[in-house]
């Protein structure tokens, strides 16, 4: 009688390579789970997001989105002269410094 129930437990026993690949099995399992879940959560965030932002729903909110933007800019209060003559003096600047490097990239510059 023992000799029948030491037989038992020897086929119970998993060899080391079935051991590794039973865990194997469910390490590969609970990521695909934690994987599947955590693109489902970004799938839903992103379209709850793109639901409220109307410039990406596209056509006539696009454009009616677009058009109260245009008018909201019209609108708006101009700039003081002086912030305005500064902002032009700057980009004057940068136009006379950076203008040698844009000719030679479009090829408008004069050969020496």
């Amino acid at each position: 009688m023992s000799s029948v129930e030491s037989t038992s437990q020897e086929e119970r026993e998993l060899t080391p390579l079935q051991v590794f690949l039973t865990k194997t099995l469910i390490v590969t399992a609970a990521a695909f789970g934690v994987l599947f879940f955590a693109s489902y959560l970004v799938e839903s965030f992103v379209d709850s997001r793109s639901e409220q932002i109307k410039i990406l729903q596209g056509g006539p909110a696009f454009w009616s989105e677009v058009e109260r933007k245009l008018y909201s800019l019209a609108d708006e209060p101009d700039l003081p002269p002086e912030k305005k003559k500064k902002i032009v003096d700057a980009l004057s600047r940068l136009s006379t410094k950076y203008r040698p490097y844009v000719d030679a990239l479009t090829g408008a510059a004069v050969p020496h």
